[in-house]
């Protein structure tokens, strides 16, 4: 790190000090203003600069003329100059190492600040603390508040006008699952999935942007007429029809697994079917893998919830100032207390290239409709599918029809810090931290008991592009030039088979 400047008059005897090895800096005043230029420091009565590498056990500045012809008494650190000319008759062969192949994270894990719980928790109040009496293992003991529940899914009635239940301890067609290669179930869907992206644009009024303790989620403005409309999708079978989507949950590290392994994230995009009074969701993993290309698509949900988060923050701000009157947004991304937070904030945010700016730029990026199933997010038709419950309290039962999908979607490490920190480090308008993630940046819930599920496949129905090209049964050589591009699954179950893309 940098020097703190010092002055000969700091010093009881400057003569006697002068050969310490302690660098000093030599100016008219107490502080530095400018430490970007050179400044002369003296080391062993050597002038140099603080900018110059300076070794602080130098004794002399030249090297002893020749070395010592009797070799020290302890063996040298180093091995010798040159190897012998002549291999070993039989040389040592290594031992292999212990993998394969390198491993896709670091073994240990990093550990995030976790917020305190509150004084008088309201009711409802949970977190993701396994040793806290408000985490996982006890959100059965929850209790859940009949006049105002404050669950946002509860707003759709679930249960149709009766009490409402907490479930998270029944062990009941709970979510999340781990899902792996040997299905129960029979997928009796007919086609894909058929989206419709609406008219909604991410700049917009029609879709709210919260930043939520357990998750970041855009929630979508009820349908009030014919136009505008929500971002839609046309499920076969169990799905039902078109349903409009009510929200999308963003959460770390992913809620499902596969194979007893988590991924990155989870996108879950909600939609509500008003008769059957049951949703719909449909879960993307993120994937974070290193070398991964930016994500330009969801790189736009990420400038949205930035915006947000800034806000927050500056009404925080101007709360600790002192300062009369509503914040106004607009002032870019400077930050008025450098703490290690907003450092990292300016790390991950800041563009290079430009100044970015929170309001002018980010609408103007976000200016089109956005399309929840756009290529960059959506890499297959396929699936895993179950009979489930929401996957925080009241943890409703046998509410949710989850359809998984088997290829997930990439973003760039960095797009994954970016996500993490706008949810673990958000504070609201009265300067309190939200998140309730616990020390390992988690807010997802651990796996349930195994619901018996289900795995879509080629066996069951092809893309529509393939069939419009080829027909119900798909292509001979399926992912052939105009059309869909393959993208391996997660894992391949192994009944029924998937029909492999041909190897030509």
């Amino acid at each position: 790190g940098l020097v703190s400047p010092r002055t000969w008059e700091d010093c009881f005897d400057p003569i006697a000090l002068e050969n310490d090895g302690v660098p000093r800096i030599y100016s008219d005043n107490d502080i530095i203003e400018n430490m970007a230029k050179d400044v002369d420091i003296i080391m062993h009565g050597h002038p140099t600069t603080l900018f110059e590498e300076v070794d602080p056990y130098r004794i002399t500045s030249e090297p002893s003329s020749a070395p010592s012809a009797t070799p020290s008494s302890e063996p040298s650190n180093s091995p010798t100059a040159d190897p012998s000319s002549t291999p070993s008759s039989s040389p040592t062969i290594s031992s292999a190492p212990s993998t394969l192949e390198p491993t896709r994270r670091p073994t240990m894990q990093p550990t995030f600040s976790v917020a305190s719980v509150p004084n008088n928790p309201k009711p409802g109040y949970f977190n993701y603390d396994p040793s806290s009496p408000y985490g996982p293992n006890y959100w059965r003991n929850i209790d859940i508040d009949q006049s105002n529940p404050g669950f946002f899914h509860e707003e759709f009635d679930l249960n149709e006008g009766s009490r409402i239940f907490n479930d998270c301890g029944s062990g009941d067609k709970q979510s999340p699952i781990d899902l792996c290669t040997k299905p129960r179930g029979i997928c009796t869907e007919t086609h894909e999935m058929r989206p419709k992206p609406g008219d909604y644009k991410m700049s917009g009024n029609l879709i709210e942007k919260q930043i939520l303790p357990s998750m970041l989620r855009l929630v979508m403005e009820p349908r009030t007429g014919e136009e505008p409309d929500p971002p839609q999708i046309d499920f076969s079978s169990n799905g039902r029809g078109i349903t409009d989507m009510t929200n999308i949950d963003f959460k770390f590290p992913s809620e499902h697994s596969i194979c007893g392994h988590k991924l990155d994230g989870e996108m879950q995009y909600y939609t509500f079917h008003p008769m059957r009074k049951r949703f719909v969701a449909v879960a993307f993993f993120l994937d974070a893998t290193e070398g991964n290309p930016r994500n330009n698509h969801l790189q736009e949900v990420i400038d949205a919830f930035t915006v947000e988060f800034v806000k927050n923050k500056k009404k925080c701000e101007v709360k600790q100032q002192g300062l009369a009157g509503s914040f106004v947004g607009g002032r870019g991304l400077e930050m008025i207390n450098k703490t290690a937070e907003d450092l990292e904030f300016h790390e991950l945010f800041h563009d290079d290239n430009e100044q970015w700016n929170s309001t002018l730029q980010s609408n103007r990026r976000l200016a089109s409709s956005w399309h929840p199933f756009d290529p960059e997010v959506q890499k297959s038709v396929h699936f895993w599918g179950y009979s489930g419950s929401l996957t925080e309290p009241p943890c409703t039962k046998n509410s949710v029809d989850w359809k998984v999908m088997d290829v997930p979607t990439p973003i760039s490490p960095k797009q994954l810090q970016q996500f993490k920190h706008l949810l673990f480090n958000h504070v609201d308008g009265n300067c309190k931290r939200t998140s309730v993630h616990n020390s390992q940046g988690s807010v997802a819930r651990p796996t349930q008991p195994a619901s018996r599920y289900y795995k879509c496949t080629r066996a069951e129905y092809v893309s529509d592009e393939e069939r419009l090209v080829c027909g119900d049964q798909g292509c001979v050589i399926p992912f052939g030039a105009g059309l869909n591009p393959y993208y391996a699954p997660l894992v391949h179950v192994t009944g029924p088979p998937t029909r492999r893309p041909s190897s030509k």
